[in-house]
């Protein structure tokens, strides 16, 4: 039970560790939940951040030491909000820890386990070319850093037929018989930071994504950028593994559309950073176009960013293809109306990314009864000068579950969320 003169911070991304970072060093107690067993959220998925292009992982993992070294901060990681109750100032949480079938206490992370899970399953964030065990280290950033068992993909837990990890682990530590706990928390101020989804590229059907391989998400081509992804960091066909000599990315996929009207404020930086990154790798032995709406570069360094990619030889073309043809080679072809040369083009690309809009993660609403705005954000009680107050007394928003931005605005938001919750605790 924690006290009423503590926060409750949902959300375990960039935000969520923030917002927790900054109450605890004003001596607030926190209760940082997390619906996954690691921290961190998107970013420490990316490879670099634009247009500094400095390493993601390397730009939150202090944060996130900090925040688990923090005395004031009790993390449940791989838990999940079962209902909110009560009003400010006097919240009453209930809060789901999910089984993880291994012993934290006995685990000492010898991998003995996974070396014998018959089991493979893909690595959803990296277009199944990766994949783990069914008993497995979360990546990046697991908390705790103990392994766990994926029981939807579990052979015992679908039909007692394998014990192999159990029978392999020196400690004794496999727990098939664990339970899912329960944990009531008495809470002072809710910060919900649960951050945001990708839009399914899979709606945008002209693009074939989840049809044709060589079609991925910018997400997903992060991961080929990434050393730590599951290329190693080289960027190749996804159909073969070979080098593209083509790339095209097509921005303001399920944004800037009839029910996605609201810019993502990534998308322009983001294609330009894939860009730049595919040129810094491959030089001029690989064409990239990026096809625009308008090219939005806003923030310190972003438009001489800009200029640099413009000058690497990109092609940039303002215009949105029509569709996406896949050839037998499994090279894809797209129209392209170009709207400042006024001229109708085809183009030909080994790999075609799709820079896809942003979506809050507002699964929480029923429970938290937190009215949503006409674009489906959380609402709050001004656009412009309340911008992390709900209308809810008490409950807060951090970050892009509230709109979209960048990292710095995000952490900035975040801040601006904890110095309020602070304020709401001492009335």
């Amino acid at each position: 039970m924690v006290g009423i003169h503590s926060a409750l911070v949902i959300g375990g991304g960039i935000a969520g560790l923030q917002v927790s970072l900054d109450l605890a060093r004003m001596n607030v107690q926190v209760c940082l939940v997390e619906r996954k067993p690691r921290l961190g959220g998107h970013t420490p998925l990316l490879y670099k951040v634009s247009p500094t292009m400095e390493n993601a992982e390397e730009l939150v993992k202090p944060v996130i030491q900090n925040v688990t070294q923090h005395a004031k901060i009790n993390i449940l990681s791989y838990s999940e909000i079962e209902e909110v109750a009560g009003s400010a100032g006097n919240f009453k949480v209930r809060v789901l820890k999910k089984a993880r079938y291994v012993d934290e206490e006995k685990c000492t992370l010898c991998g003995e386990c996974a070396k014998v899970c018959p089991v493979d399953v893909p690595r959803e964030y990296e277009m199944k070319l990766g994949v783990r065990k069914a008993i497995y280290l979360p990546h990046p950033y697991p908390i705790p850093a103990k392994y766990l068992i994926d029981r939807e993909n579990c052979l015992y837990f679908k039909d007692g037929s394998c014990h192999a990890c159990r029978e392999a682990c020196p400690e004794n530590a496999i727990v098939y018989e664990q339970k899912d706990k329960e944990e009531e928390l008495q809470i002072g101020a809710i910060i919900v930071a649960t951050g945001f989804k990708q839009y399914d590229a899979r709606k945008a059907g002209q693009y074939r994504h989840g049809i044709y391989p060589n079609v991925i998400t910018g997400m997903e081509y992060e991961r080929l950028c990434s050393p730590s992804g599951p290329t190693n960091g080289k960027i190749v066909k996804v159909s073969d593994g070979t080098k593209p000599k083509s790339v095209a990315y097509i921005l303001c996929v399920g944004s800037r559309e009839e029910n996605h009207g609201y810019c993502c404020r990534i998308g322009c930086l983001g294609a330009l950073k894939h860009a730049y990154v595919l040129k810094t790798q491959y030089g001029d032995e690989v064409d990239a176009h990026i096809c625009y709406i308008d090219m939005r570069t806003v923030g310190k360094k972003a438009e001489e960013f800009y200029r640099e990619v413009r000058g690497s030889g990109v092609n940039l073309i303002h215009g949105q293809p029509s569709q996406t043809r896949e050839r037998p080679d499994k090279s894809l072809t797209i129209d392209i109306y170009d709207q400042a040369t006024s001229k109708l083009l085809s183009i030909t690309a080994d790999l075609v990314v799709l820079e896809v809009g942003l979506e809050p993660h507002v699964d929480l609403q029923e429970k938290l009864k937190i009215p949503l705005d006409d674009d489906g954000f959380f609402m709050v009680v001004h656009p412009k000068l309340a911008t992390t107050e709900t209308p809810l007394e008490g409950i807060f928003l951090a970050g892009t579950v509230q709109q979209p931005m960048g990292i710095s605005e995000t952490l900035a938001h975040a801040s601006a969320a904890a110095i309020k919750a602070l304020i709401s605790m001492q009335k």
